[in-house]
């Protein structure tokens, strides 16, 4: 359930990965050379068919942090004219930051309209404390908290990323990062998937806004009050973050590659030092008629230093 803004980035092409593990006909995660950790899992149409995983190689490297979802959970829930939110734990993998997945089906997409207004799901990857995050919020029917104010250090920007505007800082969520350049962004290129970062600062009390903003409420509006929140004065990345379309899975399934790969740009820093993805995968295992949205081609990244 993702209120505020997020980022696009690779196009809307089926082209599946180049010599890996594109083979509709077999599981790309059940290999001789690979560990696999499952996570938590969910029931939707069956028993736990929904799970987070994790996979590594042979030097104990991370390979893939996933979220898989079985087909019959896929059309329970996109059947569903109703929002619907899962939170779920990663497998803990040394080297990973990675805490749990927050897992959001938007039956009519959300803001700003007719950039993100289809039906997709949010996949959320967090780095940081279930219950910080669960703590972003106040009273009021209001999807969003407030508008932050607080500075996010260079070294946590990745290339062409930006605030959105106003920054809204969503419940149990925080604010998105969103890449200006992104295809969507175009009128003419339809929205298939696309990748933000999630920004926060835990200094922050909900209870205790630093000022207030003047805002209409959506195009047009009426003007409400809003609370800002400048909390310690500086921001931190606190999630990675895959939306992808349900039109757009349906495509990757009916495709021959049954995946696509998406490149991710990096911080230079991130809040822990650890492994972080540089793609992205959108996967139809056809031996297992499920659907995996994977991390991938990890590497190392500093922690920030003030």
């Amino acid at each position: 359930m993702l209120y505020g803004l997020g980022a696009a980035l690779a196009g809307s092409a089926l082209v599946g990965t180049v010599g890996g593990t594109a083979a509709r006909g077999r599981n790309p995660f059940d290999t001789p050379n690979s560990n696999y950790e499952r996570g938590e899992a969910a029931s939707i149409a069956g028993d736990d068919d929904v799970w987070t995983f994790a996979t590594t190689n042979r030097a104990d490297e991370p390979t893939h942090l996933g979220i898989w979802m079985s087909s019959d959970a896929f059309e329970r829930l996109t059947s569903q004219s109703e929002g619907r939110h899962l939170k779920l734990d990663f497998p803990d993998v040394d080297g990973l930051a990675y805490t749990f997945a927050g897992i959001d089906w938007n039956p009519a997409g959300h803001p700003p309209a007719d950039v993100w207004t289809t039906p997709h799901f949010d996949f959320h990857y967090y780095f940081v404390d279930e219950a910080a995050v669960d703590a972003i919020v106040t009273p009021g029917p209001l999807p969003f908290m407030g508008v932050a104010t607080y500075d996010l250090p260079e070294a946590f920007w990745p290339e062409n990323y930006v605030y959105e505007e106003p920054r809204f800082i969503v419940k149990a969520m925080g604010e998105h990062l969103y890449d200006e350049t992104s295809p969507e962004w175009d009128p003419t290129v339809p929205f298939t998937h696309t990748y933000i970062y999630g920004a926060y600062d835990f200094a922050i009390d909900p209870t205790e806004p630093d000022g207030t903003l003047q805002l209409p409420l959506g195009p047009g509006g009426s003007l409400l009050d809003l609370p800002t929140y400048l909390g310690g004065g500086t921001g931190q990345l606190t999630f990675t973050e895959p939306m992808i379309t349900e039109a757009f899975m349906r495509d990757v399934a009916a495709s021959a590659a049954g995946e696509v790969t998406t490149a991710v740009p990096l911080p230079s820093a991130f809040p822990e030092a650890g492994y972080y993805p540089t793609s992205y995968t959108t996967r139809y295992v056809g031996s297992a008629d499920a659907y995996a949205i994977t991390l991938e081609e990890f590497v190392w990244v500093d922690a920030y230093t003030a």
